[in-house]
């Protein structure tokens, strides 16, 4: 109840003060640990994720004198820095709080992960997904990205977790429903790394009509 009116307060600052940093986002950090950002549209969202650098790799290539019978160090080196591309990790609160994960919402579309099975090296995701909306919704595809149980990231695909069948209005995502979509399946996961099943959802694309 506090972090509910604590948001809110903060989201009320935010659109007194829209007209000085509306491009601008805050970040505030909850009784629980948990980080949140605040949008300039006064929405606010948990923070999830942090991409750090990769520290660079020193490769040396020795070149040794084959004409020398005595061993010795090598005659010339050539050093070369090879740079490793950002790390996203997931943030040591939603490693701690997985019940942070797994659902998204947007423009009264919300998308929920439920259930995950295995078939071979294959992996089945199920979703349950709501809607408020005043459209019928006909595509909805989220960008799932997989996380290892240390939270480093394992693999980002983007997912149809419903998708209506063409004329068929029954297959609409209609206001008031909540519809269990079909299972998708997923390769590249390696399942000794996703025993905690920790996946983050975001939702990038909606079709209604």
């Amino acid at each position: 109840m506090q972090t509910s009116l604590r948001l809110s307060a903060l989201s009320s600052l935010l659109w007194l003060s829209s007209s000085v940093m509306a491009a601008d986002v805050a970040n505030i950090t909850l009784e629980n640990g948990a980080q949140v950002r605040l949008k300039d549209d006064f929405t606010w969202e948990y923070v999830l994720t942090q991409t750090q650098a990769a520290p660079n790799v020193l490769a040396t290539d020795a070149v040794i004198d084959s004409s020398s019978s005595v061993t010795s160090l090598p005659s010339t080196a050539e050093a070369s820095q090879a740079i490793a591309a950002p790390v996203t990790t997931l943030t040591a609160t939603a490693i701690a709080q997985p019940e942070l994960l797994g659902s998204t919402a947007k423009d009264g579309i919300k998308v929920s992960f439920t259930t995950a099975q295995w078939k071979e090296n294959k992996l089945g995701l199920s979703f349950e997904l709501a809607s408020t909306s005043n459209k019928h919704v006909t595509l909805v595809e989220v960008e799932a990205s997989f996380f290892a149980d240390n939270g480093t990231l394992l693999k980002t695909e983007k997912l149809a977790v419903w998708e209506a069948i063409f004329r068929m209005p029954e297959t609409y995502l209609r206001k008031g429903e909540q519809r269990n979509s079909s299972v998708i399946w997923v390769e590249g996961i390696d399942k000794a790394q996703w025993q905690k099943q920790l996946i983050n959802l975001k939702i990038t694309e909606i079709n209604s009509r």
